[in-house]
């Protein structure tokens, strides 16, 4: 594990994802190292190349961030879009912490999503601006096989129990349950386990299927099989998860239904 500072001239960029105005990624590349995330094609340099291995952290990042929320529209910031905001380095860094802070008091709306069960450090944060904030957990499985594709991750019931944190001091948690991959974690078994802490949480649960792209399908293959999609797979995979969560009585949103639903929100 390698991790080197380096100093940015931007923090805040547009974010291409519809239900975000911004995003913030205080680090570049990611030590959880997740075989099939979607951030290693989109990541240059060692930190893409070295996934899992390699991580920059944008040393300055709170002084620009305080410089740029002075003269920008406040809006919803994505925290993080490409990277893990609670992966190790934030431990002694506390640039995701200080952002939220940073952010919340000018005004902008922040959304986490993470891996980490470090993100309830910040419970005191996150409770004082808790009408600005909402995080997203990720659990793709609360089964040990998460290790196999996650290998630096918090193991998923760590992921689980920060849900449930967060949710007992009235912070907005939702959880993500993605990618949904054929063969690793689409059975009726994986997901009723991760709608239960959803629904038993008050978590809004939103779900969505995995989506190949080249560097990534190249990791999953050399770690741990090739991955293919059957025809009508993803269309019976949706039936099981919607009629899980309407027999537990969970709230369950397509991630492509949600990213419609804020485009038309925001024309």
């Amino acid at each position: 594990m390698k991790v080197y500072e380096i100093r940015v001239q931007r923090a805040l960029s547009p974010s291409g994802l519809p239900e975000y105005d911004y995003a913030l990624n205080p680090y570049v590349g990611c030590l959880h190292g997740c075989h099939y995330c979607y951030a290693i094609d989109y990541t240059k340099g060692p930190p893409g190349k070295m996934w899992g291995s390699v991580v920059y952290v944008k040393a300055n990042l709170l002084e620009v961030l305080r410089r740029e929320v002075r003269r920008l529209k406040p809006g919803v910031v994505g925290l993080s879009t490409i990277t893990d905001p609670y992966q190790p380095p934030e431990a002694f860094y506390k640039l995701s912490r200080g952002a939220i802070e940073v952010l919340a008091e000018a005004g902008f709306h922040v959304s986490v999503q993470t891996k980490s069960g470090m993100v309830v450090r910040d419970l005191d944060v996150l409770k004082r601006y808790r009408e600005r904030v909402d995080v997203g957990i990720t659990i793709t499985t609360l089964r040990d096989k998460a290790r196999i594709l996650e290998p630096m991750a918090a193991h998923p019931l760590a992921r689980a129990r920060a849900v449930e944190k967060l949710a007992a001091e009235g912070v907005r948690v939702w959880i993500f349950m993605g990618p949904i991959i054929p063969g690793f974690n689409d059975s009726p078994q994986d997901i009723e386990e991760v709608v239960r802490v959803a629904h038993s949480t008050g978590a809004e649960l939103i779900y969505d299927k995995y989506r190949p792209r080249p560097m990534a399908d190249a990791r999953l293959s050399a770690n741990y099989r090739k991955v293919e999609v059957s025809e009508g797979w993803w269309a019976r995979v949706k039936k099981a998860v919607e009629d899980i969560c309407a027999r537990l009585g969970a709230r369950c949103v397509d991630a492509e239904e949600e990213w419609a639903a804020a485009s038309r929100y925001r024309r």
